[in-house]
């Protein structure tokens, strides 16, 4: 009978096996592989890579076993643009209007990343800049969200209110008959008009929440109103609202990355530097101090982009540029 094992040259002695437990041993190894290798034997970690949902410790889980129409996504997606200098330049203050600057493809992708998400978040400032309506017109919505996302605006202090019942200024966003979410920290004691006062003034989709326990002390003698970003996030949650897209702007973005409330980030970089930038104060360092890591890049008609995440939450696609 041939040994089971081949022979090591410094070896002297050879061992062979009985033909019974020749007999057992191919009897059992294929039970043995089968029970290594199923789900029931992973542990807890690799369960939750073998359903690709991992739970993290602030808001976000990711569950793409569905098809690529129904990729189930929660927590907060920061996305940003920026030019390509070392400040990471958000806008040209040497143009009267600031205008896009990023590709068509680029912007092909915000719009998909608008169209997955229950809500998209800006500050006040986006809103007076750009009068935007944030709603999802360069791609068709998904048969599984057939309606716009939500618009959310942090506005501490109800400006963009006060500029509309004074008649200073019509943000299109306040009358297009979608659902927004206005988010302040004032009281009757600021002396702002409350949105129930405003009448037929807004549309009915127009809801107006005060956090007015947000109140962040910069020094010894200046306070000023705040909005914490994981307090509006678990309030949105409540409202069932699970995938929050935080589109700026930079104000805006610091602030999620400063409380460490994003859990993915696209950014784009367009291939040239504006003459007079406006900085962003935004960095890799920022980004890292934020909890997130680049996971990869790609291009997208010239422009670069960057993928962040937190350590160990899966990107929606194995392929980086396949989402959104």
């Amino acid at each position: 009978m041939m040994p089971l094992l081949s022979r090591s040259s410094c070896t002297s002695n050879q061992k062979f096996l009985h033909p019974f437990q020749i007999i057992l041993l191919l009897f059992f190894t294929p039970m043995l592989s089968y029970a290594l290798t199923t789900p029931q034997s992973l542990n807890l970690s690799q369960q939750a890579c073998h359903k690709k949902e991992l739970a993290l410790p602030l808001f976000a889980t990711v569950d793409n076993d569905v098809g690529d129409d129904t990729i189930a996504v929660t927590g907060v997606t920061l996305k940003m643009a920026f030019d390509s200098s070392d400040v990471w330049g958000v806008a040209d203050l040497s143009e009267i209007k600031s205008e896009r600057f990023t590709s068509e493809g680029s912007l092909d992708l915000v719009h998909r990343l608008r169209r997955c998400s229950d809500c998209v978040l800006v500050g006040r400032g986006t809103v007076e800049r750009d009068d935007c309506t944030l709603t999802v017109r360069r791609v068709p919505l998904l048969s599984n969200r057939p309606s716009q996302p939500a618009r959310v605006i942090l506005d501490p202090s109800q400006a963009l209110l006060k500029q509309e019942l004074n008649k200073e200024a019509t943000y299109k966003i306040f009358h297009d008959s979608l659902q927004t979410l206005l988010y302040h920290a004032t009281t009757d004691d600021d002396g702002v008009p409350s949105l129930s006062k405003a009448g037929a003034h807004f549309s009915d989709d127009v809801e107006s929440i005060a956090l007015t326990d947000n109140i962040r002390s910069d020094d010894t003698t200046t306070l000023r109103k705040y909005l914490s970003p994981t307090f509006i996030v678990k309030d949105l949650k409540k409202r069932g609202i699970h995938h929050v897209m935080v589109e700026g702007g930079p104000a805006t973005a610091r602030t999620f990355l400063e409380e460490r409330a994003v859990d993915r980030a696209i950014l784009i970089r367009a291939p040239f530097c504006f003459h007079k930038p406006l900085e962003s104060l935004i960095s890799e360092e920022s980004m890292t101090n934020a909890g997130l890591e680049k996971i990869g890049t790609s291009t997208c008609d010239g422009d670069s982009v960057e993928y962040w995440s937190r350590p160990n939450l899966p990107w929606p696609t194995e392929d980086l540029s396949e989402w959104p």
